[in-house]
């Protein structure tokens, strides 16, 4: 492929002699392939609003109003969409899709979740069962249709290829505005601050989410329906008043056996939504229309073939999920939308100064199948006579007349942005997994919990499959690593940081066989593959060191460099891993609060998809930094890249500059770091490319670690102990920071030996062994004896005796604790193997 890079000028005319110009040159995704057609989706809009938001109440609280004005019809598509998901403390998702159906008599809702896939559940079924059959039937006609919307990714393997996803979020209203970003209308989503208290805001049922806990409460079943949404019988509550009251009338919630207690912490989310307004609405409507259309082909069946003679087996499975009852029509079924014509896109007002490109992560598959609607709409189209095919925008055209090759614009505008920093990065992301080189060369066998939670399902994700080893391969690491070095190796060196916020861990728990593994590939990416970000940064830190001892005159520096590389060895492990903060700042997000006795903490989950650079340019959708979401093969993603033709300057006292910023980047990252930082760090966040304004947040996080670390002996940590015997002993914490390995290897000692006692009384026999060799009943005895203390004994969160037996209470201490930033520990799992052997490409 080639690049195409334009370059802007955009004039700010103050009055007849003052000018102020603004270049953006190569920022704009050109991707041109050698038929010289743009293979990337979207070509950038220009005179475009934007809105930002740090997590959802405000987006939630401008969502519920930009709904209730709608005229004509809503797209909505999302990983997950709940219909019973809280947006305030006092609505649902479906209170209000119910409200604006009844009172606009025109309105259509057209609504996209993931079709998930067995043992995810994302709950797209009830989805399609309560918003599109019930609703419809208790307003008296078809205002609402669903499509539950399967995977179209190119992998080969008949087992991984279902296990990738629609990963999109965004909601389009007219076909004027727009929201995007990382946040689904869903289960636990809701957040006002980062409180952890399950009884806040009015929470009930399945929206008091935290799932890196055991639940430990009742479900309230008078709080739930009295039936489930996807049992057949209950396709229709035509006959079933008593029923519809229940979801109308009572507001009652999904049914479920279990929730959080009272004394359990939920999760709190951070996240970013923007709000668009402008020409790049169109793009995402011609996004969501695409998808919509061709999702058509794979997911629905016609009302001609007899419901009952389908399977009875129930729950459904994913022949059966689309099957229609009797209740919805072939109209509402088949229902498809018209893409927008060039008259529609030149009828869109401009709104602001704000340049959007809209970006995507788009298989091949999945485009082919856009391609293929869209042409066969055209052939009707001309066969009866209609002028629509004359009148399709550019952009349209463009996204079917070459789709040899997935779309992976996202990724593409990421490492564009990293190469184009001057003074910092900041990223928020769910994951942070990219090329690591290999394992750290010290794992051998799989750790203790690992062997616990290897089973059956990792083998067969890999079955018939040839890729299962496959290590990640996007560059993003790499790109990171390489900016450092521009730093360290300048001539003139300038002030430039860059700041990760990622996850503790993936969500779920961490007992879980596939967040453990998640789990060691970030850990991998951050600091033990002989190539993540960290060893990669101590390699040119050892460099510049032996320039620097041989004398070698800075000037000269880029130019011998590379001689040095060719002979480093495992000499950079002489840097310390600590010596990289300098230049990357890790970090995580944690919050407690005091449940009447107890004092709780838990992550905040980070679910962001963001990138700022420079207080310039921002990149926020539904990306994450990982092989699933980049490449574009495999996840669906979407994402806006947003640069604001508004400039500021701000001060700099420390440099005495005057420092040039876009508005809305600015803005935003400050919006951030204020609600994460906590109070006293105003100027470190002003200019946080500075190494005062480094030390100053790094010491707030180490502070806080601290805090946290004294507290709760369970949380993700560096070390769990250090010995002084003869010699200075680190043990590193486990991935179950609370495990003890040397004493669960005493006390299962001491158990064999009562063992061995016990079958001397009994002639040398092993009841519970008696088809076992000799030789290894000794270890399969001790493998139980752990098996049972990790699931029975061991103080973890996600066990029940860990909440039967809590007695952490000391709220004063936590009272210290400033923002919500701790640092992420580098040295955690450090030399543990928990690579459960799940196909690779599915965990990355």
């Amino acid at each position: 492929m080639t690049e195409h890079n334009k370059t802007y000028v955009l004039l700010d005319k103050n009055n007849k002699e003052d000018y102020t110009s603004t270049v953006t040159d190569d920022i704009w995704l050109y991707d041109i392939n050698e038929q010289n057609i743009r293979n990337n989706f979207a070509e950038p809009t220009h005179k475009n609003s934007v809105k930002g938001y740090v997590q959802s109440y405000e987006y939630f609280q401008d969502l519920i109003t930009e709904i209730r004005s709608a005229e004509k019809e809503i797209y909505i598509t999302g990983w997950q969409v709940n219909w019973d998901a809280k947006l305030t403390p006092d609505l649902r998702l479906i209170d209000v899709l119910l409200e604006v159906v009844q009172k606009s008599k025109n309105l259509q809702i057209f609504i996209l979740p993931w079709r998930h896939q067995y043992p995810m559940n994302t709950g797209d079924h009830e989805t399609m069962i309560v918003l599109r059959n019930y609703i419809n039937e208790y307003i008296g006609r078809e205002a609402i249709a669903v499509r539950s919307h399967e995977s179209l990714n190119d992998e080969s393997s008949p087992v991984t290829t279902r296990f990738y996803s629609h990963h999109q979020k965004s909601i389009i209203i007219d076909k004027k505005i727009a929201f995007v970003g990382g946040i689904d209308l869903a289960y636990g989503r809701y957040s006002h601050g980062y409180d952890l208290d399950p009884k806040a805001d009015n929470r009930q049922v399945l929206n008091r989410y935290n799932p890196c806990v055991v639940l430990m409460g009742d479900a309230k079943k008078k709080l739930s329906l009295t039936f489930d949404p996807t049992d057949r019988s209950f396709s229709s509550l035509k006959l079933y008043k008593h029923l519809q009251d229940q979801v109308f009338i009572k507001k009652l919630a999904q049914p479920t056996k279990v929730t959080l207690a009272d004394n359990q912490p939920i999760m709190p989310w951070q996240d970013i939504h923007v709000k668009i307004e402008g020409k790049a609405v169109f793009d995402l409507a011609i996004n969501f229309i695409l998808r919509w259309n061709q999702a058509e082909n794979k997911n629905e069946h016609s009302k001609n073939v007899t419901y009952n003679n389908r399977s009875q087996n129930w729950p459904p499975t994913n022949q059966d999920v689309n099957f229609p009852p009797e209740n919805v029509s072939d109209e509402c079924l088949h229902r498809k939308i018209p893409l927008p014509t060039q008259e529609n896109y030149d009828d869109i007002s401009d709104t602001g100064n704000i340049s959007v490109q809209i970006l995507r992560s788009a298989s091949k598959s999945m485009r082919v199948n856009e391609a293929q609607v869209v042409l066969h709409d055209a052939v009707n189209d001309i066969l009866s006579g209609k002028e629509g095919v004359k009148n399709r925008p550019p952009n349209v055209e463009n996204n079917v007349k070459f789709t040899n090759q997935p779309q992976s614009d996202i990724y593409q505008v990421m490492l564009k942005l990293i190469k184009k920093a001057k003074r910092y990065i900041y990223i928020e992301n769910q994951f942070f997994i990219s090329d690591y080189g290999q394992p750290f060369a010290g794992l051998s066998k799989l750790s203790k919990p690992a062997e616990t939670e290897n089973g059956l399902t990792p083998f067969l994700t890999r079955l018939l499959s040839f890729s299962g080893d496959e290590l990640p391969e996007n560059q993003i690491v790499q790109a990171l690593s390489d900016k450092i070095a521009n730093v360290i190796f300048a001539y003139q060196p300038q002030p430039f940081h860059i700041y990760i916020t990622i996850p503790v861990h993936p969500e779920g728990m961490l007992s879980e066989g596939a967040i453990i593994t998640q789990t060691h590939h970030t850990r991998q990416t951050i600091s033990f593959g002989t190539d993540s970000l960290l060893n990669r940064i101590r390699k040119h830190l050892w460099v510049y060191q032996q320039l620097n001892n041989d004398k070698v005159p800075r000037k000269q520096w880029n130019k011998l460099r590379p001689t040095y590389y060719d002979k480093i060895g495992d000499e950079y492990k002489t840097v310390p891993l600590e010596e990289c903060a300098k230049y990357v700042t890790l970090l995580n997000l944690r919050s407690w609060t005091q449940l009447g006795d107890r004092s709780v903490t838990e992550q905040i989950y980070v679910h962001s998809k963001l990138t700022i650079v420079d207080d310039l340019y921002v990149l926020v959708g539904s990306a994450n930094i990982n092989d699933r979401s980049l490449l574009g093969d495999r996840d669906s993603e979407l994402a806006a890249l947003i640069v604001d033709n508004d400039a500021q300057t701000i001060q700099c006292p420390e440099r005495g500059i005057e420092i040039p910023v876009r508005k809305f980047a600015y803005q935003l990252r400050k919006k951030i770091c204020q609600g994460l930082y906590g109070e006293g760090l105003e100027q470190a966040i002003e200019v946080p490319e500075l190494a005062s304004s480094v030390k100053a947040i790094q010491s707030r996080a180490k502070a806080n670690t601290d805090i946290f670390e004294s507290i709760f002996p369970f949380i993700p940590r560096n070390y769990f102990k250090t010995e002084y015997n003869k010699d200075l002993r680190t043990i590193f914490a486990s991935i179950w920071p609370a495990l003890d390995y040397d004493e669960l290897e005493k006390n299962n000692d001491e158990k064999w030996q009562e063992i061995k006692a016990s079958t001397e009384k009994n002639k040398g026999q092993y009841p519970k062994y008696e088809s076992v060799p000799i030789d290894d009943i000794e270890e399969l005895a001790k493998d139980n004896m752990a098996y049972y203390y990790f699931k029975h004994e061991l103080l973890m969160p996600f066990n029940t005796v860990f909440w039967q037996n809590y007695t952490i209470n000391q709220p004063s201490e936590l009272q210290k604790v400033k923002g919500c930033i701790t640092l992420v520990p580098i040295h955690w799992t450090e030399g543990e193997n928990n690579a459960i052997p799940y196909h690779i490409r599915l965990v990355t």
